[in-house]
């Protein structure tokens, strides 16, 4: 018998990044679609915009807390920059198309590390969310929605918690894949 196996192709951190981006963007434009059939009012494209950006910003912190968890630190910062600039291009692609011109990157990667000092306050032990990191993230998504009180708490209930179990998934997926590689 004949043995047949192909050998598993070495991801690199940044190559998982780049994968991940394009979940953390699913997830984030699914949270906006159910919060348009839960009855909450979105004006634009535009507008939906703002609020799949801190969405985005919220699951870039998601992704540095476990990371933190799982890699040593230089390790960590090449995965997180990696995500957090592959994210900034994909916004800022989505936004170009929307709005047209801008420093529409520039303006993602600046709210990313506005948010980044706010978020580092807040807690966020064994893979899960405080309370106080999904109130915040709750504000935030709020704070450019129409419905401020009723919305925060959607999204410090559901949205928030799904969207990071939905995230941790695709992590813990890709992070398994690379460990197994990584010690081949």
């Amino acid at each position: 018998m004949r043995e047949n196996r192909r050998k598993k192709k070495e991801r690199t951190l940044e190559e998982i990044a780049s994968s991940l981006s394009l979940i953390n963007w699913k997830i984030a434009t699914k949270s906006v679609l159910e919060l348009e059939n839960k009855g909450y009012q979105t004006d634009s494209n535009a507008h939906r915009l703002q609020i799949i950006g801190e969405f985005l910003v919220f699951l870039i912190q998601v992704a540095d807390r476990l990371a933190y968890e799982q890699l040593d630190e230089e390790k960590r910062s090449r995965f997180v920059t990696a995500l957090a600039l592959r994210m900034a291009d994909i916004f800022a692609d989505n936004q170009h198309d929307v709005l047209g011109e801008g420093e529409h990157r520039k303006a993602f990667i600046d709210l990313l590390n506005q948010r980044a000092e706010d978020y580092a306050e807040l807690s966020f032990h064994n893979g899960e969310a405080g309370f106080d990191f999904l109130r915040y993230f709750g504000e935030q998504v709020a704070a450019v929605m129409k419905e401020k009180h009723f919305v925060s708490q959607q999204v410090m209930g559901i949205d928030g918690p799904e969207a990071i179990k939905t995230f941790k998934k695709g992590m813990r997926d890709f992070f398994k894949s690379y460990a197994e590689s990584t010690t081949n």
